[in-house]
């Protein structure tokens, strides 16, 4: 089933992964859980699992990939206050992200890690300002993917568009 939006790249989650350095008992955080994959790959680390979705059909998906997580369908700005601290977050999902940044940063423990995938470079260069605003940020990374494929007896590669990723260390 496919969710509008953008969905993260496996090889996006692979390098989130490495840049959350997820511990074990770490509450890990997913803003826009979308499909799962990243809470999935963030459940090898943790079993403390959250994620956060406008859509309803996100939820669903996400709570069938990792059941032993807790999913909640709404506006990230309105549930943010009622979780407990959060040491890593990736951001996926984007939709009001200037209301739920600044509450993200009130949740955030000591140490918390965050990572924002993205896809729009505007959002990008916004959410490093606000990062480097709350002396958070760490890195702005541009994310070019291309697959293989066959091409007249050789190999070939078609590129997919570009993602920025946005990390800062609380």
């Amino acid at each position: 089933m496919k969710l509008p939006g953008t969905a993260t790249r496996i090889e996006n989650i692979y390098i989130a992964m490495g840049k959350l350095k997820i511990r074990p008992g770490d509450v890990f955080l997913d803003i826009g859980c979308g499909s799962g994959a990243v809470c999935l790959s963030a459940s090898r680390f943790t079993d403390k699992i959250y994620g956060i979705d406008r859509r309803a059909q996100a939820i669903e998906i996400s709570r069938a990939k990792v059941p032993s997580g807790t999913f909640l369908h709404g506006d990230a700005s309105q549930i943010l206050p009622e979780l407990p601290k959060i040491d890593r977050c990736f951001i996926g999902g984007t939709n009001r992200w200037e209301d739920f940044f600044p509450m993200l940063l009130d949740k955030a423990a000591e140490d918390c890690i965050i990572v924002a995938d993205l896809a729009r470079i505007g959002i990008a260069a916004r959410i490093t300002a606000m990062m480097k605003e709350a002396g958070i940020f760490q890195e702005l990374l541009q994310i070019h993917i291309s697959q293989g494929y066959d091409l007249a007896g050789d190999m070939a590669l078609k590129p997919a568009n570009p993602i920025f990723m946005v990390v800062g260390k609380c």
